[in-house]
């Protein structure tokens, strides 16, 4: 009885202008609310619409500003006609030929339904279990994880089992791969885990979970500390340090292309293919090895020194991780760093950043605020990049933090080169 009576409802209702349009609304509003209430507005709707809603409610919607029907009272009002008896959900359902779910409810099986998806991960990958239920986890840091699910879930479990996969095929403690020799291997692609990809930078994500160290993902340079750190290579030739007055040792004993430099005065661009073969690294004289960030600054000091070059290390620009590898070998000899760097931002967050590598052994070189006033700095420098000091917080730089921060300037080592040079003498003499 009561079908046929609903039947009979829907017919009707589909055959009067303007509740096509109502039920709309009401349906959306019931969705939002989870329950019969609230009020639609008949904004837009028709003369002809009004009329025909009128009549069934028994009012003149044409002397109303702002039109507009609550669900409680067309509920009420079907009560009213032939139709009574038969629930607005019930009818609304029929109408649309569809199970009508709130919002409410639609939240819940999702979130059931992600559930589901992570436990079945971590069924198939128990030993990647804390991982996954991490990832699960909806924090900042995962955000793009969860983004990657109500896109494409399917996708998203194939590169969590790619990743898990990869996982499991880590290089031995002391052992190294390649980035794309790791990937064939595992995928049978050597592009599988290209960084820039999304299955790359999930990778990335998985690591950094698993490191005792957090890494700043958006810097290169950390990024491949970080793959080292699990015995991945990103790139080993093009990854290099420059060097002069260094001597290192291997398995072998005293590696006879640094010990000929030295002998030689020859500089060495040494790549991370070739520092990951040292077992020890240590100045040729003395106990002190002086940095310095600028290639011209390297070349110009060693300059001064025609007869036997001074233990100096250039890092070229921004620290790699050969660079990083050959200092942290020349500390565990017990051996003092003086790092000497550009006075900007950059400049200062790269001197904070080896700062903190190591605090006892690692002493920041002419980084006093005479010094940066000495450099005579004259090269503006633009709001965006004055802002970056707001990472600089070690207390050594800020002087020079301040006073960058008040007339926007940069300063370089080149104005400062003789203060180096008499710094390196100093050191030799002693």
């Amino acid at each position: 009885m009561l079908e046929q009576k609903v039947a009979d409802a829907v017919e009707f209702f589909r055959g009067e202008p303007g509740f096509h349009r109502l039920f709309l609304l009401m349906k959306k509003k019931y969705q939002s609310l989870g329950r019969i209430g609230g009020t639609v507005k008949l904004d837009g709707f028709s003369f002809e619409e009004k009329e025909a809603l009128g009549a069934f409610f028994g009012k003149d919607f044409h002397q109303e500003s702002t039109p507009s029907v609550s669900l409680k009272m067309f509920a009420e009002q079907l009560e009213k006609t032939r139709f009574a008896g038969i629930p607005l959900v019930t009818l609304l359902e029929n109408y649309f030929g569809e199970d009508i779910t709130t919002n409410q409810e639609k939240r819940e099986t999702d979130r059931k339904k992600k559930e589901e998806f992570f436990q079945n991960l971590i069924h198939q990958y128990p030993e990647q279990a804390r991982l996954l239920s991490f990832i699960a986890e909806s924090a900042p840091q995962n955000r793009f994880i969860h983004i990657a699910y109500s896109q494409d879930r399917e996708h998203l479990e194939t590169v969590l089992k790619n990743v898990c996969t990869a996982l499991q095929h880590l290089p031995k403690k002391g052992d190294y791969e390649r980035l794309s020799i790791f990937s064939q291997k595992v995928l049978k692609d050597p592009h599988a885990f290209d960084l820039h990809t999304f299955q790359g930078k999930v990778f990335l994500h998985a690591l950094q979970f698993y490191s005792d160290q957090d890494y700043d993902l958006s810097s290169v340079e950390e990024v491949n500390e970080l793959l080292q750190s699990f015995g991945i290579l990103r790139e080993d030739i093009l990854n290099f340090v420059t060097c002069a007055g260094i001597l290192t040792e291997t398995e072998q004993g005293i590696h006879s292309v640094f010990a000929s430099a030295v002998k030689t005065n020859t500089v060495l661009n040494v790549p991370l293919r070739e520092i990951l073969k040292l077992k020890r690294a240590y100045p040729a004289k003395g106990q002190t090895v002086f940095v310095v960030e600028n290639s011209g600054v390297f070349s110009a000091l060693l300059d001064l020194f025609p007869d036997a070059f001074p233990p100096l290390i250039c890092t070229n620009g921004q620290f790699k991780l050969a660079s990083l590898m050959l200092i942290d070998l020349i500390i565990q000899e017990g051996c003092q760093i003086y790092y000497s760097g550009d006075f900007d931002p950059e400049g200062l967050k790269m001197a904070q950043r080896l700062k903190e590598r190591n605090q006892e052994h690692i002493h920041l070189w002419h980084f006093q605020l005479e010094d940066y006033l000495a450099s005579s700095p004259e090269v503006l420098l633009s709001d965006d990049r004055v802002a970056k000091l707001e990472t600089v917080t070690i207390e050594e730089l800020q002087p020079i933090k301040e006073k960058i921060r008040e007339i926007k300037k940069a300063g370089y080592q080149e104005e400062i080169l003789k203060k180096l040079y008499e710094g390196i003498c100093r050191h030799m003499w002693d």
